[in-house]
């Protein structure tokens, strides 16, 4: 033993020595100050960014939705323009038989043809997106068809433009 323990006020430093316990700022991480609110900071930072991406895959969806029904528009609209230059190659292929089936408004043919593409494509009324078609001296034909989505401020077109030979 030393001899700082033999005297008689030794075991008085030795007992103030132990009786103070070690102190720290924080059980688990001694160097790390208390932290008061940060998960609920971190929390609420969380359900902003959810929300955030929630709301970008919303718009995404909608405007999806959007495109869905141009793309089936564009496909009728595709569909009606083949089915009357099927019609003019089943027929009579001379230029006085397409220009008098189809080319001319009031005739029976071109009429039939019209009430269908009304009854398939929106936005068709008798002043706006009438649909046309051109032929020319040498049976080149073009088709024009015009439709205006449900919500949509301008009207969508399709051409088509084919030869009729015999």
């Amino acid at each position: 033993m030393s001899a700082d323990l033999l005297h008689e006020d030794a075991p008085a430093q030795v007992s103030r020595h132990i009786a103070r316990p070690l102190q720290l700022s924080h059980p688990l991480h001694p160097s790390h100050p208390p932290q008061r609110g940060s998960t609920l900071l971190e929390c609420m930072l969380a359900v902003v960014m959810f929300s955030i991406g929630l709301l970008a895959i919303l718009r995404l969806l909608a405007a999806s939705v959007v495109e869905s029904g141009n793309v089936q528009f564009r496909s009728e609209a595709s569909l009606l323009a083949s089915d009357l230059i099927g019609q003019m190659w089943t027929g009579d292929r001379s230029y006085k038989g397409i220009s008098d089936r189809f080319g001319q408004t009031s005739s029976d043919d071109y009429q039939r043809w019209l009430a269908m593409v009304r009854q398939r494509l929106p936005g068709i009324s008798t002043a706006a997106n009438q649909p046309s078609v051109t032929i020319d001296n040498d049976r080149n034909v073009t088709v024009l068809l015009y439709w205006q989505s449900p919500g949509d401020n301008e009207s969508h077109q399709l051409r088509v433009q084919t030869r009729v030979t015999d």
